[in-house]
């Protein structure tokens, strides 16, 4: 009976909230209500959000896999091929809207991959992404009782059009009885939230490059 939707959207107002009180950066959502954002556009709202400033994009979910019910713990993805098969099902879980749509997404057929990751590579946001997704590993590992189940790389379709480091969470397990009443709980909710708040802050004191960490809400 627990949604993702709600899951992630309760731990994205407690982020945005943490970073405002905390830091001196500009916090945006792309929704802040039960509402749904084809998974295309989110990363355009946050590259036309950003502008030319300095800027990251974070997407939160939670994960499932009720075929294996025993599977618990929290990973960060960022974009680029998948390795695993793992990481090709999760990517496949994250993109079904988009099937379910009509909407082809494929990575071996998707014809503009290609161009995105190396447009991607060439300006070297993959780079910066892989910091950032290793960050907020390191910080939810502080308090999250699941297995860390390390940095991960995917085609994510919410991704792809966020220009900047980017990262897809997944905090956790829906499908596992015992980590998907975890999710549920406004405790986890504040803790989740506010160590995702202190790997992004973590990530601005090293970017972007030759900033020394310095910069004003009126520059990221």
């Amino acid at each position: 009976g627990i949604r993702e939707k709600d899951v992630a959207l309760a731990i994205a107002m407690r982020l945005a909230a943490h970073l405002e009180d905390a830091s001196r950066l500009e916090v945006r959502l792309v929704r802040d209500d039960d509402s749904f954002v084809d998974l295309w556009e989110r990363g355009q709202i946050a590259t036309e959000l950003k502008r030319d400033r300095p800027g990251i994009f974070v997407s939160i979910h939670a994960n499932s896999f009720p075929a294996r019910r025993e599977a618990s713990g929290f990973e960060t993805y960022f974009l680029s091929d998948a390795r695993t098969e793992h990481e090709r099902r999760v990517s496949a879980i994250e993109n079904a809207p988009l099937s379910m749509a009509g909407q082809n997404v494929d990575s071996e057929e998707l014809p503009d991959i290609d161009f995105i990751l190396r447009d991607l590579r060439n300006y070297d946001h993959a780079h910066w992404s892989e910091e950032l997704a290793t960050l907020v590993q390191e910080e939810l590992s502080g308090f999250h009782p699941g297995p860390n189940r390390g940095v991960k790389q995917g085609v994510l379709a919410v991704l792809t059009n966020a220009l900047m480091p980017s990262v897809l969470i997944e905090v956790g397990y829906l499908s596992n009885e015992a980590e998907g009443r975890l999710l549920g709980g406004e405790g986890f909710h504040r803790d989740a939230a506010s160590a995702i708040a202190d790997g992004v802050v973590r990530f601005f004191e090293r970017y972007p490059p030759r900033s020394g960490g310095r910069g004003s809400k009126e520059d990221r």
